[in-house]
């Protein structure tokens, strides 16, 4: 009889792939686009081929504990070459797909990686370090051909039983991870997660169904893909459709039509953005309805209205977005806008919101309180317990809290309380029917020259709500008021300056008057808001997007708000002459 819920005792991710292999091998776990057409591996061969990774990964010399780096984008064999390093006792190192060489090279010698696995050789090629072997996924002048097979084919004097005796000794105070900070205040630092923290993890989050389809597209290297993505689809026995390249997720959404899409509040602020802009377009008539539309969707829970409303608008609109079978969302990485609930909730699509870190193996609550408590990141998962500090700190315990980061024992104790609490460096607060509600970031905390205490980024996300505005940075610390830059979309700046009939390049529409009164417009009703010393007093308009290779964003495109700051001080300064 197959049981679909993995045992709770289980010691470790081999032992949980063993069980899903066994109990359920023919459940679709996987689906790749070959030759224009998608192909589907159930995981049964998921684990067939870990297994002759794994073999591959002895018999190259990988020792139990030992560190192994992926460094590529996000596809099939990520999660294959993820599963067989922990099959072979050893320890799974993420790399964004986006670090320059450099950035690379110091995180694989932080984290002392055995081997490094790579798209492409001309990836790593620059990469010198002592003991360090590098294996291409891909090789050959077209990458058609496989790299791995020659890699497989060392293994091929390394047996299944040998494997199998290296992921039993594991136990839940085995190492498995290391999962690289943002960095947004300073040097990414390794985290060690190990078996037991993926399990609990992913155990107590259970909000998707068994055997839903959903897409894996952000990279695996942060801890929210890789946990609430990769090991929560092995825990599920759930399905996922990979994308490497970020521009085919709507393309994928038409064609595989998942029913659970998790990213970024950014993905989601952009479709809510678009939505918008689409609107300004509408004839009035068409624009009254679609208003009435989002409006009965929001505050009706029932009844003839909601249904009209549903057949005439919301219906189409959802599956225009999402396709037919969506059934929910989920946000994590950075603080989700009220707003974006209530409309989501409006097309009849709870977006749930989960909070949490590196250091506490992605999520530690989960808002399942809908629309009624949009703005919140819920309640904490079980065996999470969570209190605020007398400063405002948000500090959490439970079996999610990560073993510390990797040779760096002051670090570690720096970051964990006299008695054992994990600091988050979030503040916040905790209502009456226990929902956590984030209020902001200790280290990004503005005190103005009138010693206010004033959070940066609700406002910037508030920003971020005009179609036309990408980035957003508030600033004023120590000074007499509140200014922001603002970075516009490229594309969504062309589109509208052909709509309003402009001529000349980006320079000259970033000078239009028709641009500079419709963001005056944008910030004096964010303005209407807050109060007085939240109030943006002075703006101005950056002349590109912030980008990482300016070292201005970390790879998960958090804000590094000093470099920022440093990169265009004259322009803030001007702001207050």
């Amino acid at each position: 009889m197959t049981t679909q819920q993995p045992p709770a005792e289980l010691p470790s991710i081999p032992a949980l792939l063993a069980w899903r292999a066994r109990q359920t091998p023919d459940w679709p776990a996987a689906q790749v686009r070959a030759n224009d057409a998608w192909r589907s591996l159930d995981w049964g061969e998921v684990a067939r081929r870990s297994e002759a990774l794994a073999r591959a990964l002895v018999a190259a010399g990988v020792e139990p504990g030992d560190r192994v780096a992926i460094w590529c984008r996000t596809r099939l064999e990520w999660s294959l070459l993820d599963f067989a390093v922990l099959m072979a006792g050893a320890v799974s190192v993420g790399l964004y797909p986006s670090l320059t060489l450099a950035q690379a090279a110091q995180q694989l010698q932080r984290a002392d990686c055995r081997l490094l696995f790579v798209e492409r050789l001309e990836q790593a090629r620059g990469v010198s370090l002592p003991g360090l072997r590098v294996v291409a996924i891909d090789s050959g002048e077209d990458g058609a051909a496989t790299g791995l097979d020659a890699f497989i084919a060392e293994g091929d004097g390394v047996s299944a039983e040998q494997v199998r005796q290296r992921w039993q000794a594991l136990d839940r105070q085995a190492l498995a991870n290391l999962v690289f900070t943002s960095g947004t205040t300073g040097e990414p630092k390794a985290a060690m997660l190990s078996h037991g923290n993926l399990l609990a993890a992913i155990s107590a989050y259970q909000l998707p169904p068994p055997r839903y389809t959903g897409l894996a597209f952000l990279p695996m290297a942060h801890v929210g893909e890789r946990v609430i993505g990769h090991y929560q689809r092995l825990w599920c026995g759930a399905q996922a459709a990979y994308v490497p390249d970020i521009n085919d997720v709507p393309r994928t959404i038409a064609e595989v039509q998942p029913d659970f899409f998790g990213s970024v509040p950014r993905l989601f602020e952009k479709l809510h953005a678009a939505v918008m802009a689409q609107r300004q377009t509408l004839a009035p008539g068409k624009r009254r309805v679609l208003d009435w539309a989002l409006r009965t969707g929001i505050r009706q829970r029932g009844g003839l209205r909601l249904q009209l409303a549903r057949r005439l608008v919301l219906n189409g609109l959802r599956q225009r977005l999402f396709g037919s079978r969506i059934r929910a969302l989920v946000s994590g990485g950075a603080p989700l806008d009220a707003e974006l609930v209530n409309f989501f909730a409006a097309l009849g699509l709870p977006l749930y919101e989960g909070w949490g870190m590196s250091e506490s193996t992605a999520f530690l609550t989960s808002n399942e309180g809908g629309p009624s408590k949009a703005g919140s990141v819920g309640r904490p998962l079980p065996g999470v317990e969570v209190r605020i500090a007398d400063d405002g700190e948000v500090l959490v315990r439970g079996p999610h809290v990560f073993q510390g980061y990797f040779q760096q024992p002051e670090k570690t104790a720096e970051t964990f309380t006299l008695d054992g609490w994990l600091r988050s460096g979030d503040l916040g607060r905790i209502d009456a029917t226990g929902y956590l509600w984030l209020t902001g970031r200790k280290k990004e905390l503005i005190i103005t020259a009138g010693g206010k205490n004033i959070a940066p980024t609700p406002i910037e996300t508030r920003l971020k709500q005009h179609p036309l505005v990408e980035q957003a940075l508030v600033h004023g610390d120590r000074r007499k008021h509140l200014s922001a830059l603002l970075a516009l979309e490229p594309q969504s700046l062309a589109i509208w300056a052909k709509r309003q009939g402009l001529a000349g390049d980006a320079d000259a529409w970033l000078q239009a008057p028709a641009l500079l009164a419709e963001l005056q417009g944008h910030i004096d009703s964010i303005n209407a808001e807050l109060s007085q010393v939240e109030r943006i007093k002075a703006w101005a308009l950056l002349p590109r997007l912030l980008s990482q290779e300016q070292d201005e964003l970390t790879p998960t495109q958090k804000l590094k708000r000093l470099v920022v700051e440093r990169n265009f001080a004259l322009l803030l300064d001007g702001m207050y002459e």
